[in-house]
């Protein structure tokens, strides 16, 4: 049986099942046939009378097996509308269909306008299909259960009781040689599961080209480690990632809608998916192919933007098409879950704290499925220029965490799966880190390091947490010692027995001189740093110069055309009704304005004597969350005006986005000290600067941190060419981590673009600040 197609849904609730069970029975006697009687479904197969009311797909199955490969099968179907059946199978596959119809049985007890079809399914020397059913499966009482390959039970017959005990790992917010010990630690604190979100924009930067060698890594190194994996590919996954994951030349488009069934859009989506679904199907724990993945996330907290089903449901269908199998879930704020979710796709839940009156919300939309929590946030993002947070709304300690954490697991009333959300820390490594712009009131960017708070650490340390959770977790076994299950075909018990572990060293490299610089003007000829680019008809936003390709970093616009329009008088205007996000202005190279984010609509005056224009702009980072998403467009977003009246049109654009790294850069200029170290603003624009350290062959190579000091405004920071993310004055962060694989042995070239003002040296240093403000 490859493929049922059908154009109408039927749902059974818990006395039908019972119902068709004990009519099946009796067909079954009739036949003389014999063996266990469950339920299956694309959820997977049950233990004998339990059910499952929360199927993915939209048919009911019922199936029967006994020792001699052969199979029944009852595909139920309501028949009260018109639907077309079609049923196929290979042509080269030997096996022998029979069918009957018992719909007039069905009748007599009570269940109406339903028709069964089953099929008799004789597989001589075939072996079982290995995949098809999924992993998890959610049974009555809101139990959860796994089906898993054993020597002893290669068929997978056999369900035993599980949670999904799992930490949030973002394989892209931390370098890949680091995977393994994160993932270790993860292990050892007692999770027997990875969460990550995909996020579009890493694999698919220009249209159409794609890249998936850190995901395949990624993966197959959790199944090395006998963990499972809850991967959340939808299109969109928020995160604090620049346009939540959302590549940039999607707003190319001018009409772009995303999240939604905008053509434009949902034909993007279609071919990123038809590269990357065929890998994450491979990988699925049921392929029995070397994979851990569990679970597929549709969309993500689809409810806090929209309540669209016909999208959710397209999209859906594309997981079905491309032959995702394993369970389906979505998950939501508790206040709109209600938006968010489909009839037939298990609803999870997101939240921190009150954990009761949050379960209690899902328990009432959805009273029969299985609790599980997708993110069980452990700490907080930062945000530029506001107060370091250890919680969402307040602090929140590891003493707190570990009371909610016994809460979920120890005291409950259900039996409840989590998702710790984040268990390690990250790094909002080059351009990567999002922004907020709520009820498109205020704009406000994150901070380069995901560390949030989290029981590891941005540098892979572990915290007060880390052991809060492992703590509680140590009692879970304790009382559920069957629960300690992991992604292997051993037949012996797992246990779960904590190591003593010591953080990863750090070093304090010490202080390093800046000694080089490029100024403003040779930074905009340089073409090992910028991308020039032309215009008559007036300024291009950074999604116009790169329409299929993301875009990131600086913007600058130069216009020679003033002298030829405006007449005599001693001042004039300069009028940009839309411009995101940071602004510099600057007339014939020296600054007259500047603006920290801006309102989108920026005048100044210029002199009467003006020549040449030039506006910087800065893309702090697209919006990440809320309804905001189709407003992330970077650049001057409209026409330049002169006097309020007169159109700019004559442009050169340069785009700088430091995506060729620093290391080819030359002609550098001598950096003068000055004694007496003060800080040095930039009135002409900004500056590139460099200063080297070594590290000796008698010396260690370990993590640390930059920290740039008072003197140093705001900029990006670079290490032998890996581009850190970007340092600001404001606060709360501080310092900028530096993995050990960024270091070599010898000279190593510290680099900084920086915007305001400067000072004449930096510091490496062994412990992060994250909290100064």
């Amino acid at each position: 049986m490859e493929s049922i197609e059908y154009n109408s849904h039927s749902y059974y609730d818990l006395h039908d099942k019972i119902a068709l069970v004990s009519l099946l029975k009796t067909e079954m006697r009739k036949r003389t046939l014999s063996g266990n009687l469950g339920f299956a479904s694309h959820n997977g197969q049950l233990e004998k009378k339990q059910c499952n009311s929360n199927n993915n797909n939209n048919n009911g199955i019922v199936q029967l097996t006994d020792d001699g490969n052969l199979f029944l099968e009852f595909y139920i179907f309501n028949i009260s509308r018109e639907r077309s059946i079609h049923l196929c199978k290979n042509p080269n596959d030997k096996r022998l269909l029979i069918f009957y119809n018992v719909s007039n049985g069905l009748y007599k007890i009570g269940v109406r306008n339903v028709s069964v079809v089953f099929l008799l399914i004789l597989r001589a020397h075939l072996r079982p299909s290995e995949y098809g059913n999924q992993t998890l499966i959610l049974g009555e009482e809101r139990r959860l259960s796994i089906r898993l390959y054993k020597e002893d039970d290669p068929r997978r017959t056999v369900l035993r009781p599980f949670r999904i005990l799992s930490g949030s790992l973002q394989y892209f917010r931390i370098v890949p040689q680091s995977w393994a010990d994160r993932i270790a630690l993860m292990k050892d604190a007692g999770l027997n599961t990875v969460e990550t979100f995909v996020p579009w924009n890493v694999h698919e930067r220009e249209v159409g080209k794609y890249q998936f060698d850190n995901l395949i890594k990624f993966l197959e190194l959790v199944h090395q480690n006998e963990m499972f994996t809850i991967i959340r590919p939808s299109p969109y996954i928020g995160a604090e990632w620049d346009f939540g994951g959302l590549p940039s030349w999607l707003l190319s488009d001018d009409e772009m809608i995303v999240r939604s069934n905008y053509p434009g859009y949902i034909k993007a989506v279609e071919r990123y998916y038809d590269a990357l679904f065929p890998i994450l199907a491979k990988y699925q724990y049921n392929r029995r192919t070397g994979g851990s993945i569990i679970a597929f996330q549709i969309e993500h907290e689809y409810g806090s933007y929209s309540q669209d089903k016909a999208y959710l449901e397209k999209l859906r269908s594309m997981y079905v098409k491309h032959g995702l199998d394993e369970i389906f879930f979505t998950s939501d704020a508790p206040r709109v879950l209600q938006q968010g979710t489909l009839d037939n796709v298990w609803a999870t839940i997101n939240f921190q704290r009150e954990v009761t009156t949050r379960v209690d919300k899902l328990i009432e939309f959805r009273s029969e499925a299985h609790v599980m929590i997708t993110e069980y946030r452990t700490g907080a993002f930062d945000e530029w220029g506001k107060p370091h947070r250890t919680g969402d709304q307040t602090p929140y300690n590891a003493d707190e965490l570990e009371l909610d954490v016994e809460e979920i697991l120890l005291t409950a009333q259900y039996e409840i799966s989590v998702n710790f959300y984040m268990f390690c820390g990250g790094t909002n490594f080059g351009f990567t880190a999002g922004a907020n712009h709520f009820e498109m009131k205020h704009y406000v960017s994150t901070v380069t390091s995901y560390d949030y708070n989290a029981p590891i650490s941005e540098s892979g340390d572990m915290t007060g947490k880390y052991h809060a959770i492992r703590n509680v977790l140590k009692k879970f076994y304790e009382q559920n010692p069957t629960l300690v299950i992991y992604n292997h075909e051993r037949t012996a018990a797992d246990t779960f027995e904590p190591k003593d572990l010591t953080d990863p060293k750090k070093i304090a490299y010490g202080k390093v001189k800046i000694t080089d610089y490029k100024s403003f003007e040779q930074i905009l000829e340089d073409s090992a740093i910028g991308t020039k680019y032309q215009s008559e008809t007036g300024p291009l936003g950074m999604e116009d110069l790169k329409k299929t390709t993301i875009t990131e970093g600086y913007i600058v616009y130069i216009n020679k055309e003033i002298p030829e329009l405006i007449k005599a008088a001693d001042q004039h205007t300069i009028s940009i009704p839309e411009v995101a996000d940071s602004v510099t202005i600057l007339v014939d190279g020296e600054n007259v304005y500047y603006a920290n984010q801006t309102s989108y609509a920026i005048e100044n005056e210029i002199p009467a004597e003006t020549k040449v224009l030039t506006i910087f702009v800065e893309n702090l980072g697209r919006i990440n969350y809320g309804t905001g998403l189709d407003y992330s467009r970077k650049g001057i977003l409209n026409n330049v005006l002169l006097d309020k009246k007169i159109e700019l049109k004559k442009w050169l654009m340069v785009l700088l986005e430091f995506d060729r790294g620093l290391t080819g850069v030359t002609d550098w200029k001598p950096f003068v000290r000055s004694e007496d170290s003060t800080t040095s603003h930039l009135a002409r624009g900004p500056k590139l600067f460099r200063g080297s350290f070594t590290i000796e062959e008698s010396q260690e190579i370990e993590d640390t941190f930059l920290a740039p000091g008072p003197r140093w405004g705001k900029g990006v920071a670079f290490v032998n060419g890996h581009n850190l993310g970007r340092y600001w004055k404001i606060g709360p962060q501080k310092t900028l981590y530096i993995p050990k694989h960024f270091l070599v042995k010898g000279i190593n070239y510290i680099y900084l673009f920086e915007t305001h003002h400067y000072g004449q040296e930096v510091k490496l240093v062994d412990k992060p600040i994250l909290a100064a403000y």
